[in-house]
């Protein structure tokens, strides 16, 4: 018997992966992430300890100063951990060994035993794997999409398919376009689509960030105020993630304009905000309304929050519907991708 192709999940039984092994690890934004994190609380630590020192009377300094710590020290905290599970955590599929090393603890499974495989189509994917006394969560998001396909492929392959749940969705909305994926061809929108890039979200955002920093700095200087100086803050957390969220090459989104059900979801989601604020408003000319204001405005806000979440229901349960109906040709795509590289 050849020595295994660990390359090509497709091309591998269960008795010739012995010798196999293959070790996934963290993508490098949680790296990035991390080290973001720490300058944030950094940021943070240092304004709030200015503000404290300018502006809290000196018997209330120390209270305050132990209240900013704890907030820096979470934020620090998060980041810590994020560092620590890019450098830790990884998962290792040798032969039907399924290995999760995580920060602290390690988890191994025998796909031999595993008697559900779950294929969950969330955005990125989700995939849990239960035997009888075991039980794991691969979350795809955290791999690069070339480790996401392997790990696809290979599961599927090697765990019988009546023990395997949600594959068709799952199919649809993760695999194949991860099949479909090139990190080499520059993403073409269509007539109803339009292309984000990092280029885009900087003329998007930049000159927000550049005015919210002016702002902040004069209105600190004029009001003597040294907290306004973290006015920028937020813009630029914004901006970081999108930029940062988005793909070198580009991605394609499609237009809001050319969503029938989202246009229809925006439509209603304004004209309920309007309708709120119109009542709301409307109390004041009522002299002596039967319930206080307060109760009212409870009320209004209870009744808005149930139609939305109601509405988003429905939309979600068509768009649902719709998929569905999509995934069976997505299945058959699949298929005839697995028979043509056999």
């Amino acid at each position: 018997m050849g020595p295994v192709d660990v390359r090509n999940p497709k091309m591998v039984e269960h008795d010739e992966t012995e010798a196999g092994c293959k070790v996934f690890r963290l993508r490098i934004k949680y790296r990035n992430v991390s080290v973001a994190g720490f300058i944030l609380a950094l940021i943070m630590a240092i304004g709030m300890t200015l503000e404290i020192r300018a502006e809290a009377p000196p018997d209330r300094q120390m209270s305050q100063m132990i209240f900013a710590g704890s907030i820096c020290t979470f934020f620090a905290s998060i980041s810590l951990w994020l560092l620590l599970s890019f450098y830790f955590v990884s998962l290792t599929i040798q032969g039907s060994k399924v290995i999760e090393q995580g920060v602290l603890l390690r988890k191994e499974l025998d796909l031999d035993r595993i008697r559900q495989l779950r294929w969950i189509a969330s955005p990125s994917g989700v995939i849990k794997l239960k035997s009888l006394t075991e039980k794991t969560t691969i979350y795809l998001e955290n791999f690069p999409c070339e480790d996401r396909l392997w790990i696809v492929e290979y599961l599927r392959a090697q765990i019988p398919e009546p023990n395997q749940e949600g594959w068709d969705l799952f199919c649809h909305r993760v695999a194949l376009p991860l099949r479909r994926y090139d990190p080499q061809a520059l993403p073409v929108p269509d007539n109803d689509e339009v292309l984000l890039t990092r280029k885009r979200w900087d003329r998007l955002l930049l000159p927000w960030i550049l005015l919210f920093t002016v702002g902040g700095v004069l209105a600190a200087w004029k009001f003597n105020l040294p907290r306004l100086l973290s006015a920028p803050l937020l813009p630029m957390i914004l901006w970081l993630s999108m930029r940062y969220s988005t793909p070198k090459q580009g991605m394609v989104s499609q237009k809001l304009s050319a969503d029938k059900e989202s246009r229809s979801y925006l439509t209603f989601l304004g004209g309920m905000l309007v309708a709120y604020i119109v009542l709301l408003n409307g109390l004041k000319f009522i002299a002596n309304p039967p319930v206080s204001e307060s109760t009212i405005m409870f009320c209004l806000t209870v009744v808005w929050f149930a139609v939305v979440l109601w509405k988003s229901h429905r939309i979600e349960k068509a768009q649902h519907k719709k998929r569905l109906e999509a995934s069976k040709a997505s299945v058959e795509e699949w298929e005839a991708g697995n028979t043509s590289t056999d």
